[in-house]
């Protein structure tokens, strides 16, 4: 058995989607899904959300298949006393356990590729591997599937729908600023210069663009964003903010963050004559960018 672990907002899971179809595919019938981070952690973005938004039933599995293969969960509860009961109880469960190299902790370079060692595992063990996936290799070798799987299961309404009908009738243009979880950390490495720039380029290409700013801090975007002129601000909240990402695919042209979350508006939206333009850097400490083959970087 493979156990795949998931975790992370929308953009995330989706990576980690496509590597499960990849792994069903290509390695093994016998992949499951490991969803107990969102019972730890349900704060975080908006939980569990491919089923949600796109209606994707994954092949789950259970607390004690996950203890076989890596180590006990305990169950999330929202007393502290029963949490650190819960703790002990999975340390208690964990002592003796021999996991041997079952572990697979798929960070650092080669999440940015198809890692060959996928191919080499012994399929008679069982496998718990953790990671994020971030390359579309794994979607180019399952895209006619992923494509087909990844549609938005819910229609847009009201100012969304409106919104929708303005975008196809124009030469519109998402601009995605993320900054929220991404202050202060090594993810806030992309500034109004790079988004100036790519302003820049657009333009010189475009005939009469429109932009649309899709954006978690509006206050930023009026004292740092002049340089636009006009624009229209979007923001979806709370369970509906995956609808941002779908507004972003309804767009001619992109102008992405280091942003899973715009990377994977921007894939779906992609259009044989769009210009999507991402950050030459996903991260300060990582000289990579996330974007594919064919995107412009700036």
């Amino acid at each position: 058995m493979f156990i795949i672990r998931f975790h992370g907002g929308l953009g995330n899971q989706m990576f980690e989607y496509c590597f499960y179809r990849y792994m069903q595919e290509y390695i093994s019938e016998d992949v499951k899904a490991d969803l107990t981070w969102f019972d730890r952690n349900f704060k975080e973005h908006q939980g569990f959300e491919l089923d949600r938004v796109f209606g994707i039933k994954l092949q789950t599995a259970t607390y004690d298949e996950i203890a076989r293969v890596h180590e006990f969960y305990p169950r999330y509860y929202p007393l502290a006393a029963l949490r650190y009961l819960a703790r002990k109880n999975a340390a208690r469960k964990n002592r003796n356990r021999d996991t041997g190299d079952a572990h697979i902790f798929d960070f650092g370079p080669t999440q940015y590729q198809c890692n060959p060692v996928y191919h080499s595992l012994d399929k008679e063990k069982d496998w718990y591997i953790e990671g994020v996936f971030c390359s579309d290799a794994y979607f180019q070798m399952c895209e006619e599937t992923l494509r087909r799987e990844l549609q938005f299961c819910r229609p847009l309404e009201g100012e969304n729908l409106a919104l929708k009908e303005e975008m196809e009738q124009c030469q519109s243009v998402a601009i995605h600023v993320r900054r929220g979880d991404y202050v202060g950390n090594a993810f806030d490495i992309v500034g109004p210069e790079y988004y100036k720039k790519a302003a820049e380029y657009i333009r010189d290409r475009v005939s009469d663009p429109v932009f649309y700013i899709f954006s978690d801090d509006m206050d930023y975007i009026t004292s740092r964003f002049a340089f636009l002129g006009e624009y229209i601000p979007v923001h979806n909240q709370g369970k509906a903010s995956y609808v941002d990402m779908q507004l972003i695919s309804c767009c001619h042209h992109m102008i992405i963050a280091n942003s899973t979350f715009s990377y994977w508006g921007a894939l779906l939206g992609e259009k044989e004559s769009s210009i999507v333009i991402a950050p030459a850097k996903y991260k300060a400490d990582e000289d990579i960018a996330l974007a594919r083959k064919n995107w412009v970087l700036i």
